[in-house]
């Protein structure tokens, strides 16, 4: 099988973590940009809608979003409700170490909208997460 080679925007606030995401997902050959909040990360996608000069929603800035949950300025949930006003069609993989529903206040309109990966998981299983939303 053949593997899609992805654009992924990455925020993460532990940078250890950050780090160890683009590692393992560079090494699938994946373009990784990291970013270290959700502020840090709506500026990053902004940036990148304008470079692009992306005007359609049939296609997103990057192939996938990848957000932590619990990070400092804004939450992941935040950060994913505001791309998604920007870009509804756009992947995001939520991860958090809180159980679902844990997070159901603040995430009940994003259901249908982000995939969630629960911590404690290993790098391999990232890497298989992200594979099946390629």
């Amino acid at each position: 099988m053949i593997l899609a080679k992805l654009i992924i925007l990455v925020a993460e606030d532990n940078k250890f973590v950050a780090n160890q995401y683009k590692i393992v997902l560079e090494k699938k050959g994946h373009t990784v940009i990291t970013t270290q909040d959700g502020v840090e990360c709506i500026k990053k996608y902004k940036e990148q809608l304008k470079k692009t000069e992306f005007d359609s929603l049939d296609e997103s800035p990057f192939d996938l979003v990848l957000l932590d949950h619990n990070m400092p300025k804004k939450t992941g949930a935040k950060a994913a409700k505001e791309i998604l006003a920007k870009n509804p069609k756009q992947k995001i993989l939520f991860i958090t170490g809180y159980q679902r529903w844990a997070l159901e206040d603040e995430t009940d309109d994003l259901v249908d909208k982000i995939v969630v990966l629960e911590k404690p998981f290993t790098l391999s299983q990232l890497e298989r997460k992200v594979e099946s939303l390629a």
